[in-house]
Parts: structure tokens; sequence; C-alpha cells
């Protein structure tokens, strides 16, 4: 795992601001919950984090890599989202698997992390 760095992340849409300044590290092999209700925007951060949204002022690094630039693929980094998006013709494995197939993984390598 990753280190994530969120340094003053702000995300507005129009005139409403919906992430309001967000300063946290993550540290690899930490546990984080984002917890919040409804609509308070702990989705869209983590679509920042995945580069799925923009973000509106600040800066998200990832192992050290700025990462606001980047596309979603080069970020090394992927989510699971809350609406339905697993393949229902693969077994939970594949399609945790799935991305690092897309990425090149060996076979070999691949089925060790899904494990």
């Amino acid at each position: 795992m990753a280190a994530i760095s969120f340094s003053g992340v702000k995300k507005r849409y129009q005139k409403n601001d919906v992430i309001h300044g967000v300063d946290v590290e993550i540290e690899p092999g930490e546990f984080v919950v984002i917890l919040g209700p409804s609509g308070c925007g702990k989705s869209t951060l983590l679509r920042m984090i995945a580069g799925l949204e923009e973000i509106s002022d600040g800066t998200i690094a990832i192992d050290g890599t700025v990462v606001n630039a980047l596309e979603p693929r080069e970020r090394g980094c992927a989510m699971v989202f809350q609406n339905y998006a697993l393949y229902p013709h693969m077994s939970v494995r594949q399609n945790i698997g799935y991305a690092l197939k897309v990425a090149g993984m060996p076979k070999a390598e691949r089925e060790a992390k899904v494990l």
C-alpha cells in the first residue's frame, strides 16, 4: 500500500464548496475510515484520489508524487464503487484481480496479490 497525502484539498461545484480544505497524511498499512452523513463528500474525496474527480485547490500525493494532473490509469490505485460495478460473470477473485490483469501483471504474481 502507498502513502497518501492531502494538502489543502478543496472541491467546489460552481459556487458550492463540498470539500473545505482537507489536510491528512495516510501512511502505508494504515486503516482509515471516512465517516459522515450522505452528501458530505466521502465519495467525492475518494474519487479525487482515484483521479475520477478534479480537485479545485490543494494537492494530493501518492507515495510522494503529486497526482493532481495524472490520469486515473497513471496513479496506481483504484476504487470499489458503492454502486453495482462488478462483473457478474466473474468470481470475487477474478473481479479483484481484473485491474492487475489489465495492467499486465503476470498470472502467478497476480494470484499471489489477490490472495
